[in-house]
């Protein structure tokens, strides 16, 4: 029976990634120390927090991944510690000179895709959020920025309600179903509401925009507030020259008001990409296709702003059922036509702003503690 050495182990836990900052152990630097005696290990791990949800995760996975390579190993004892504020510092800090294009950047790799409206009501959050996750279930790398600071909802659609971690002034977002994402609604409670005037808005945008560890992600989607005010033109000038998206109803009043937005973009430096039409139709159980909101305002806008539709969404009441328990249609009904429908949007967003090349890292760490 061959019994692996400490750096043997060490070599294999390197290959477990953190499940916030996605680098491996080793990278950093969180492995104390390995002993082995006989057939039993014995693992110290500094976690950059200790006590939080990822303590779980790493006693379970650890073990798991030991035993997987090595099943003749005896107790395999997981010890959880935290690491110094100057160790959770200096990992921050070299893990972000990483990713040293912002967003903004003409040098940034990631696809920044604003989606707006012009009026609320149509739609649009859940619709992000549902491009969100169907872009992440097609092997993308995600990211979203709530920017409805008023009227934040994406945290409830996508069943997110723990507090990011913040360390060294970095805010870590949290995940769920491949997407990252940060929202005020994550720092308050879903019933306060946010009375911030222009300059606050403002602050928290940029916040949201170079203090949050995105990770060089291939999109970030940042869902606007409807209409064209403050918080619109404040994206407008961190991220110049970003796509933007569309979301209208087929009616003819919301496709004029539509239109609105789409003009303010182009003024403001955003690049209008392309248009959904959401809530198209509605197909009875009959088979009946009923044009409840109209038809043709989708594609009348795209038109108007010489740009394609991406998309024609259905109305399905699981859509809001599903959305009001935290998971997107996509992939809690992936076979209904209107998940179908978004799936297809998405991957018109891809052929339009494919991925592109990734970055070789720049910063290589060692361990913290060795073996």
């Amino acid at each position: 029976m061959a019994i692996p050495t400490s750096e043997e182990i060490s070599a294999i836990l390197g290959q477990i990634q953190d499940p916030q900052i996605h680098r491996g152990m080793n990278e950093l630097r969180m492995i104390r120390s390995v002993d082995v005696e006989g057939v039993d290990v014995r693992i110290v791990v500094a976690l950059m927090i200790e006590g939080s949800r990822l303590d779980g995760y790493y006693l379970e996975v650890i073990p798991a991944k030991l035993r997987d390579r090595w099943p003749e190993l005896g107790a395999i004892d997981v010890e959880l510690t935290s690491m110094t504020e100057s160790e959770r510092e200096s990992v921050v800090a070299n893990v972000r000179k990483e990713t040293p294009a912002p967003f903004g950047d003409e040098d940034s790799r990631t696809n920044v895709i604003a989606i707006g409206s012009g009026k609320g009501g149509v739609g649009k959050s859940t619709t992000t959020v549902n491009l969100a996750a169907s872009l992440a279930a097609l092997g993308h790398s995600v990211g979203l920025v709530d920017a409805d600071v008023w009227g934040f909802s994406v945290p409830r659609m996508l069943g997110v309600d723990d507090k990011p971690t913040v360390v060294a002034d970095t805010i870590m977002p949290p995940e769920a179903f491949g997407v990252k994402v940060v929202s005020i609604g994550l720092f308050t409670t879903e019933d306060n509401p946010v009375m911030w005037r222009g300059p606050m808005l403002h602050k928290a945008l940029e916040q949201f925009l170079s203090d949050v560890h995105w990770d060089d992600p291939d999109y970030l989607l940042v869902d606007l507030p409807p209409g064209t005010g403050d918080v619109s033109m404040s994206i407008a000038q961190f991220l110049p020259g970003a796509g933007m998206i569309i979301v209208t109803t087929p009616q003819a009043v919301a496709e004029k008001v539509a239109q609105r937005a789409g003009f303010m973009a182009e003024k403001t430096g955003l690049k209008v990409r392309g248009v959904v039409e959401n809530m198209s139709y509605f197909r009875g159980n009959d088979g009946v296709v009923y044009d409840i909101f109209g038809s043709g305002g989708g594609a009348t806008l795209a038109k108007r702003l010489g740009v394609p539709l991406l998309g024609t969404i259905p109305i399905d009441p699981k859509l809001r059922q599903l959305a009001d328990n935290g998971t997107p249609i996509v992939l809690g009904a992936p076979d209904s036509e209107v998940a179908q429908a978004l799936e297809t949007t998405a991957k018109e967003i891809v052929n339009l702003l494919p991925p592109k090349p990734k970055r070789a890292r720049r910063v290589s760490l060692p361990l913290m503690g060795g073996s």
